[in-house]
């Protein structure tokens, strides 16, 4: 691990646990997310800073690596606290600007979403009611600065490649120093879960939303082929072999793809089915990642032209495709 940068585990009321911030303590100063709008998180944040003999006003960048509420909740108060600038991926903007406004536009497109994919009108509920708690640990900021995907940025004292690696989120970007060849990943890649592919509303009105897990496969891909030698992730230990990693993550998807379709073999199946199915032990929090995750191998599959969908009664029902009986989910990469 690179002693220029500093990591500081900040707490999160989240199954995950905690979440990574990153100190580029050289000139210029750099912070790589913030943590939750939680005090504890605060507190954990400052300590980590008087720890690295860093002081607030020290801060000159805060890059945010994705707008999920864990990763840039404490955004406002920390520049505040800084007069430091913002960085942030394009796609990213209008979630860290208007965190509320976001979600109220996603919870409009996913209601008649949800109830299509065979979701009961209780566990739509709960879902709501999730994803409006969640907006209690972030505030909207008023402005960011957008950074060019393949620039190059002075950040900490070294030299950093902009990566788009979306999946996790549409605006989700990592930081690659290629002499060094450390890769800050943010949840791109962790080193002891597989990062949801999560669902998202699509970015205007009456568009098509991003096929998530296809577009975080092909980011994976391209960050394996890179000569990355230290992953510093959002969640978890520091650690090394992000190829071999980004291998058994990929065979996973395989697996699952194959399972799906053995199930979709016997008989149709609606989204919801297929989650009972895949997860029959859910918490309340999970119904919306269990869906993304069903959801995210179903677009693979049908990408593949392995599985269409059809509509009886206002839901969408999963079948196989022609010549899936010879074409197996691993065949067809």
């Amino acid at each position: 691990m690179n002693a220029a940068i500093r990591p500081i585990s900040l707490t999160t009321p989240f199954p995950v646990g905690a979440v990574n911030a990153f100190l580029l303590r050289e000139d210029p100063v750099t912070l790589v997310d913030v943590g939750p709008k939680l005090p504890d998180a605060w507190e954990g944040l400052a300590d980590g800073l008087r720890r690295a003999g860093c002081e607030w006003r020290d801060i000159e960048y805060v890059v945010v690596t994705h707008p999920h509420v864990d990763h840039h909740g404490l955004l406002p108060r920390v520049l505040e606290a800084s007069g430091a600038t913002a960085l942030v991926h394009p796609d990213a903007e209008r979630r860290v600007l208007t965190p509320r406004l976001a979600a109220e536009s996603d919870a409009m497109y996913f209601e008649p979403f949800l109830t299509a994919s065979g979701v009961p009108e209780e566990i739509r509920a709960l879902i709501a009611e999730h994803q409006r708690l969640l907006q209690e640990y972030v505030d909207g900021v008023d402005e960011v600065k957008t950074v060019e995907i393949g620039a190059r940025l002075e950040l900490g004292g070294r030299e950093w490649r902009v990566l788009d690696t979306p999946g996790h989120s549409s605006g989700h970007l990592s930081l690659f120093d290629e002499e060094e060849g450390d890769l800050i990943a943010g949840d791109h890649l962790l080193p002891h879960i597989s990062s949801n592919a999560l669902l998202e509303a699509p970015r205007h009105p009456g568009g098509e939303r991003a096929r998530s897990l296809i577009v975080y496969m092909e980011a994976l891909k391209m960050v394996a082929a890179l000569p990355v030698k230290t992953v510093y992730p959002g969640h978890g230990e520091v650690f090394t072999g992000a190829a071999e990693l980004v291998e058994r993550r990929l065979r996973g998807y395989e697996r699952r793809c194959s399972q799906l379709l053995g199930w979709l073999g016997e008989r149709p199946h609606t989204v919801f089915e297929l989650v009972r199915r895949m997860f029959p032990r859910l918490s309340r929090g999970n119904w919306f990642l269990a869906v993304s995750e069903i959801v995210g191998h179903l677009d693979v599959l049908q990408a593949q032209g392995q599985v269409r969908i059809e509509e009886r009664r206002g839901l969408w029902y999963y079948r196989v495709g022609p010549g899936w009986e010879v074409r197996s989910a691993a065949q067809s990469g």
